[in-house]
């Protein structure tokens, strides 16, 4: 065996360990990416059960994310729920979503108000959109910024941000 072959098999071999390695790394992501995702699924399941006692007119908790109803207007005194009291009551201590985390970047929040790669704590969060039906196409889809009132019948879309920085759509709820 000549030198020229040796140092070829040791560039093959250091090769095919950076291959596995970055293989692995890249399935872990997948498998983080995937657990979010059904974080995400429980989400929607959890907001569908929110709306439903709130359509029967039951006792719903957090109180922090009860609409306000479709047309009413809040008398003198009244506090309007925000999206963000909603969102800090579902994530923070004592909420039903404490115990979700962002996956890909653990020091980061698990929700985020856009996916953006300048921002790199976004990767792995969750995505609240706020959508506006229009009559004449598609939907308009708007971040939801932390002062937005929360309007009964306000329709939300649930999106993951990925590793690359672009959006997964998880699903849709109406409050």
């Amino acid at each position: 065996m000549k030198f020229s072959d040796f140092i070829f098999l040791c560039i093959l071999v250091a090769n095919l360990i950076l291959v596995g390695y970055l293989g692995v790394g890249d399935f872990r992501r997948a498998e983080n990416v995937a657990l979010l995702q059904e974080n995400g699924e429980q989400i929607l399941v959890w907001f569908e059960g929110f709306s439903q006692k709130l359509e029967a007119n039951e006792s719903v908790s957090p109180k922090s994310c009860t609409p306000l109803a479709e047309g009413e207007i809040p008398g003198r005194g009244v506090k309007v729920n925000t999206w963000q009291s909603c969102s800090g009551a579902l994530f923070d201590d004592g909420g039903p979503f404490k115990s979700f985390s962002n996956l890909l970047m653990p020091k980061s929040p698990a929700y985020a108000a856009k996916c953006d790669k300048h921002e790199l704590g976004s990767s792995g969060a969750f995505i609240f959109e706020k959508m506006t039906l229009n009559p004449s196409g598609p939907p308009a889809v708007s971040p939801m910024e932390p002062t937005e009132k929360l309007v009964s019948g306000m329709n939300i879309r649930l999106s993951l941000c990925d590793t690359g920085y672009y959006l997964i759509k998880i699903g849709e709820f109406k409050l």
